[in-house]
């Protein structure tokens, strides 16, 4: 006879018992087992596939199964044969269900038993596939979505914490670690060696059953590690029992992790992580394959009975990650290059503005870290109306971005007026000392003229003490004139003009000297203009162009193709000068039109420019001070309270201290 699978033949009545008995015996898979009045068969004796022979002295009966055969009967294949007694017809009709009639003859008995029994073996082939097929359409889908989310991620932290817990995931491995290859600044590069040049860095380890802390550190790439290995080979290694590797084999395991933190490395999995280009970019190493996943390995005992050979279904699953967290890193790698490239561009580019202005070099870059850093203390807020408020990496580069291009407008201001220390430009006040230079010239020439004159009509000895005079009035007039530059002088700083300081540039500006005949003003007055602003060393002109910058730079960085991730970085910008008031520039928007971001720029800008302390021109204003100032716009309704209160208590303010501040 045919040697089938193991089936179990459950009969149940007694008229054929005998008969049944003997033709089971005939075929060595069949396991008959009888069940006389509906007791319960032992179920470690019942195979998943089953016969129900219901004898013409057992009549079947609504819930029979369940009753007897329990929550076997839904993890079970069964068939049916009914002895069907004299005057009774069959009920119901499937290739699971065989009726026969007395008297049985032994083959008729056979061929309905081998009949069923072949149904049911295919129906367990067929099950098991779709089984096979739900697993393996499982596994694709969650490798596929694994995929998916490793080129999503653009924080290379997260990636690489995510490639190795994936990994751990699909195999069941306890622990695991992650090596990524790098060149070595230090070594030559070798045209005929490609590895001449490159070492490997442990990144990354975890594990379940042990708490340990790690340190990045690189290593040699030689074949005597297993790592080092994998990454010079390309090969994968499966190692049943770390302890047992040969002493003669090209590798080895160091023992000294295990040592110290009294743990036991046992399977190991070592897989290289090859990109689209079949370049190595790392190696993936998963340690202590697990029959339980969920169990720790904190003794000896359960190491024993836990740890188990990484399969090859498993080296299948994890080889084909391993590949896609090649190319998800080898992006990541790409993308991080990009960003360095254009964030250097950025830089350059906030370089070369500041150098039309050397006075406030540095002013992007502590504007953008104070940005930052209040941002960031706003994502991990807990409370107040900011508290469901969060930044992602993508959301704080952003606002880094908008923080070093926030003045790149000023390229369209001109020069002389963004550099414009005093209300006049140096040239004007030369011109002011060349005329009073002048007009002194003029009063001495004119004062040997007299001196002639007098002489020539009077005679010398009369004219003497007549002279005398004229060089006291002259000395007067140069000390008036004196006096006059000293005033215009005060006046051209850069500070709050008092009445009587404008009143007598005024008076001076009334003055006037001749040149070849002709009168000329002391002041000029596009001068007086100047020497009267009221406040700082800007015209009303030349405010609106210095404020112009902000729409000079909106107007350029909208025309960047911005990423998705970074397209408010024109919005950000172009609001940091507006004011929660509307009295802001240059579109005096309401509170609800101002970006939160460009809010916080706003207390950043306001801080720096108080406080920069490489500013000739001006001295910095105190820190405590320069919070005064800020908290007097807060109460003016200019500010945000809630973010200035924040940047207060979180002192955002000592990220940009001066060098010498910071370590006293």
């Amino acid at each position: 006879m045919q040697n089938l699978d193991k089936i179990t033949l459950l009969h149940f009545g007694s008229n054929y018992k005998d008969l049944f008995e003997k033709t089971a015996s005939k075929v060595e898979a069949w396991h008959w087992v009888h069940l006389p009045n509906h007791q319960k068969p032992n179920f470690d004796d019942i195979s998943d596939r089953i016969i129900l022979i219901s004898d013409q002295d057992h009549q079947r009966y609504d819930g029979w199964l369940e009753s007897i055969l329990g929550d076997k009967i839904y993890h079970s294949l069964y068939a049916i044969i009914d002895i069907v007694p004299k005057g009774n017809r069959p009920k119901e009709f499937n290739d699971l269900i065989a009726y026969v009639k007395p008297p049985l003859a032994v083959w008729e008995i056979l061929q309905t038993l081998h009949r069923l029994s072949g149904t049911l073996s295919t129906r367990r082939e067929m099950q098991l596939l779709h089984s096979s097929l739900k697993l393996r359409t499982r596994e694709l889908a969650e490798l596929n979505q694994i995929g998916v989310a490793l080129s999503a991620e653009r924080d290379p932290d997260v990636l690489l914490d995510m490639i190795l817990k994936k990994a751990r995931d699909i195999t069941s491995a306890d622990a695991g670690s992650l090596y990524l290859i790098e060149e070595n600044p230090d070594l030559e590069e070798n045209e005929n060696d490609y590895w001449a040049n490159k070492q490997l860095r442990f990144k990354l380890a975890h594990n379940d059953s042990i708490s340990s802390s790690y340190n990045e550190f690189v290593m040699p790439i030689h074949k005597k590690s297993m790592a080092g290995y994998t990454a010079l080979t390309g090969r994968p290694l499966n190692i049943a029992n770390a302890y047992e590797i040969s002493i003669d084999s090209e590798f080895q395991h160091n023992r000294s992790f295990d040592e110290k933190m009294g743990y036991r490395t046992q399977s190991v999995l070592c897989l290289p992580m090859r990109n689209h280009r079949n370049e190595i970019m790392g190696v993936l190493q998963l340690i202590n394959r697990k029959a339980d996943y969920s169990v720790r390995l904190n003794s000896a005992e359960i190491i024993r009975r836990q740890v188990i050979p990484f399969d090859e279904k498993g080296v299948e699953l994890a080889s084909s990650l391993a590949g896609q967290a090649a190319v998800s890193i080898e992006n990541m790698q790409l993308y991080e290059e990009i960003k360095n490239v254009f964030e250097g561009f950025i830089i350059a580019s906030v370089h070369a503005i500041e150098q039309r202005d050397p006075t406030t070099f540095g002013h992007s870059q502590r504007v953008a870290e104070l940005t930052v850093g209040l941002a960031e203390q706003i994502d991990r807020t807990n409370k107040g109306p900011y508290k469901n408020i969060s930044y992602n990496r993508d959301d704080i580069q952003q606002i880094k971005y908008a923080g070093l291009l926030h003045d790149f407008g000023k390229i369209g201001v001109r020069e002389n007026v963004l550099i414009k220390a005093k209300k006049l430009y140096p040239e004007q006040l030369d011109q002011i000392r060349m005329r009073f230079q002048l007009i002194n010239k003029s009063m001495e020439i004119e004062n040997y003229r007299q001196k002639l004159a007098l002489v020539s009509n009077n005679g010398t000895k009369t004219a003497q003490q007549e002279m005398k005079k004229f060089d006291r009035e002259i000395q007067k007039r140069k000390n008036e004139l004196e006096k006059y530059l000293g005033i215009i002088e005060q006046a051209n700083e850069p500070q709050i003009l008092e009445e009587t300081v404008h009143e007598k540039i005024i008076r001076v500006g009334q003055k006037s000297f001749k040149e070849n005949g002709n009168l000329r003003p002391y002041l000029t007055p596009e001068e007086i203009k100047f020497l009267s602003i009221s406040k700082g060393s800007l015209s009303t002109e030349e405010r609106h162009e210095i404020e112009s910058h902000v729409t000079h730079t909106y107007n350029f960085l909208k025309r960047i193709p911005w990423s998705s991730n970074l397209k408010m970085v024109p919005e950000i910008a172009y609001g940091h000068h507006e004011k929660l008031n509307g009295k802001g520039y240059p579109r005096g928007l309401s509170a609800n039109q101002i970006p939160l971001p460009a809010r916080m720029m706003t207390i950043a800008d306001i801080f720096d420019a108080l406080t920069a302390w490489d500013r000739p021109y001006k001295k910095a204003v105190p820190v405590e001070k320069a919070l005064d100032i800020i908290a007097s716009e807060v109460k003016a309704g200019q500010i945000d309270s809630v973010l200035f209160n924040i940047f207060l208590e979180a002192k955002i303010y000592q990220l940009v201290e001066r060098p010498e501040e910071k370590y006293q």
